[in-house]
């Protein structure tokens, strides 16, 4: 299910950082669905990542990927 919605959150997290809630109340999907696509995203894509603080998981499209792999 998570495949379903890869597309409008990769753009989500193109635009700002999000988090799985943030995803999950805009798309009317549930938190567990929202985390596993978004897990699944900054495996799968370099340019994803993110960061776990506590209990909040952080995701973010990182803008020069291609200049740190040159460099």
């Amino acid at each position: 299910m998570p495949d379903r919605y890869k597309d409008q959150i990769y753009k989500m997290v193109a635009k700002q950082p999000v988090t799985p809630s943030e995803v999950a109340n805009n798309l009317g999907i549930s938190y567990k669905t929202a985390q596993k696509a978004l897990l699944e995203l900054a495996a799968t894509r370099e340019d994803v990542a993110y960061k776990k603080s506590g209990r909040i998981h952080l995701f973010w499209c990182r803008k020069n990927v291609e200049n740190k792999q040159q460099g």
